[in-house]
């Protein structure tokens, strides 16, 4: 073969990248999702075309300032792992980390992977990436319990917790939680492995020994270490004004999101008060969160209408608030994150191309 045959094939050869195939498996992902949903999604349409375009200007508002108060977020704990990165800069990657939970069934796990993987740029290793999840999650768990606790007391004041089974259901569960997640806090607090950490750790070699899945229990042991060491007290102590203010912005992001479901009502005429608002997304929040489900899809509309019912809204308006509420926060952010996540790809091909 000639030199000049050996350029062209080399020209027109296909270039198999391992990180266009995983683009397209997700896009595959998001557009099974569409279909699943794609009744749901003609009568949110519907509805759009009804509702009072004052007030979805204001929902649009609270989305976007959310979706910024995530950024800051990531800024305050990225500081506290001494890298600093402006907002402005990690907006975009807000999105992409949603669509990429929204898409897959991973417990939000697929959006950590892909922002552990977008901070290497900057020098953070893998190891200081998982323990920024951690921190992130931490900042979250913080703002959700003193939400929460605001919850209950209003309930308690307003006499409906007593009143209303579904909603002790869900406090009785929450707590159950909470002390859990109390008292894996402070069992993380001891230098050495503890009985529970070793019983985990053998659990999962156990496992994995079972179905011969190899090298994976070392991901185990590296994961309990970075929670023992990202969760250790003292350290926290040092940074605790970057550990609230970090915490700041994810109760802000929660806020705004009560203010959507607010102005949703506003919108389609069948008005809820602030307090309904704040109390249903209180306990929705809290079941998407421990759902393993992508975007906890159905289990979210399900849960929000019923709960919106037992609050004296009609059945109607229910779903209707649902809907709009769920297209704010899911849909309309799905094909943004797409387009950014490409974006992002490309951009990581043409930097580090794959061999």
């Amino acid at each position: 073969m000639s030199n000049g045959e050996k350029i062209y094939s080399e020209v027109i050869k296909p270039h198999f990248s391992k990180r266009r195939l995983i683009f397209y498996l997700i896009t595959a992902a998001a557009l099974i999702l569409v279909f699943l949903k794609f009744s749901e999604l003609k009568l949110v349409g519907r509805i759009f075309l009804t509702a009072n375009l004052f007030w979805l200007g204001g929902i649009i508002i609270t989305q976007i300032l959310s979706y910024y108060s995530l950024a800051l977020n990531y800024r305050d704990v990225l500081m506290i792992k001494d890298l600093k990165i402006k907002a402005i800069s990690l907006y975009p990657v807000t999105f992409i980390v949603q669509f990429l939970n929204q898409a897959i069934p991973s417990a939000t796990i697929s959006g950590q992977i892909f922002f552990i993987q977008y901070l290497k740029k900057y020098g953070l290793s893998v190891i200081e990436g998982i323990g920024r999840a951690i921190l992130e999650i931490l900042t979250l768990i913080i703002a959700f319990g003193v939400l929460f606790f605001m919850a209950t007391i209003l309930l308690a004041f307003d006499g409906q917790l007593a009143s209303n089974w579904v909603v002790a259901y869900i406090m009785y569960i929450f707590l159950f939680i909470s002390v859990a997640l109390i008292l894996a806090f402070f069992a993380f607090q001891k230098t050495k492995q503890g009985r529970i950490s070793k019983w985990l750790i053998n659990l999962f070699h156990r496992f994995f020994d079972k179905y011969d899945i190899k090298n994976r229990t070392d991901y185990v042991s590296l994961i309990l270490d970075q929670m023992r060491q990202n969760l250790n007290l003292k350290e926290l102590t040092k940074k605790k004004g970057l550990l609230f203010k970090a915490a700041f912005w994810q109760g802000l992001i929660l806020i705004l999101n009560i203010l959507t479901l607010f102005f949703i009502s506003y919108a389609i005429g069948s008005k809820i008060s602030f307090l309904v608002a704040f109390i249903v997304f209180t306990l929705i929040k809290f079941i998407s969160l421990i759902a393993f489900v992508p975007g906890a899809l159905g289990i979210f509309e399900g849960g929000m209408t019923l709960l919106l019912i037992s609050f004296g809204v009609g059945a109607g308006p229910a779903l209707t608030m649902t809907l709009l509420f769920r297209a704010f926060t899911f849909w309309i952010p799905m094909p943004i994150g797409w387009l950014l996540y490409r974006y992002f790809l490309h951009r990581q091909e043409l930097e580090s191309p794959e061999p």
